[in-house]
């Protein structure tokens, strides 16, 4: 899952993403809704349709695709300084896959402490990879580290560092 890439300035701005967005779901012969819903921090295009696999794809590659393309096309269009990330999701899996990464984290803490030994976890993006930081940053009991390169940056948990 990436994070919001590009940015929004004004509710213009957010509907011309959301026809935009509809366009592409069109041109992949998928029937969707898109809806729109601002919050504080960001705006949010919500996919609903019964092609839901379609559009959030294998580990969420395609919704992760499609907030990209909606991230560029919205570059292009900024004019104003006042911004707003902008979330593409479907059927609420941005939501649900917070929650999965953070019962992992949780499920690799305890296996931490268990064993005393560090646990790597598979390779994933920045956005899910400061998911696992956070849910584990206030264990005193262990700590996160990501490691490698590109698409094999990972990250490591680690019992804490006796002092």
């Amino acid at each position: 899952m990436t994070e919001p890439s590009q940015t929004v300035d004004s509710v213009a701005g957010a509907q011309l993403a959301k026809a935009f967005l509809a366009g592409i779901l069109e041109r992949m012969d998928i029937r969707a809704e898109v809806s729109l819903r601002e919050d504080d921090d960001r705006i949010t295009l919500d996919i609903e349709t019964e092609e839901i696999e379609r559009v959030i794809g294998r580990r969420g590659q395609v919704v992760d695709a499609l907030q990209h393309l909606v991230g560029k096309h919205l570059a292009r269009q900024r004019t104003e300084e006042r911004q707003k990330p902008v979330v593409v999701d479907a059927g609420g899996y941005r939501q649900k896959q917070i929650e999965r990464l953070e019962a992992l984290a949780l499920r690799m803490a305890e296996r931490v402490v268990d064993e005393g030994m560090p646990v790597e976890l598979a390779p994933m993006s920045a956005h899910d990879r400061r998911i696992i930081h956070m849910a584990l940053a206030e264990r005193p009991d262990v700590r996160t580290e990501s490691e490698g390169q590109g698409d094999g940056r990972h990250v490591v948990v680690l019992p804490a560092a006796a002092e």
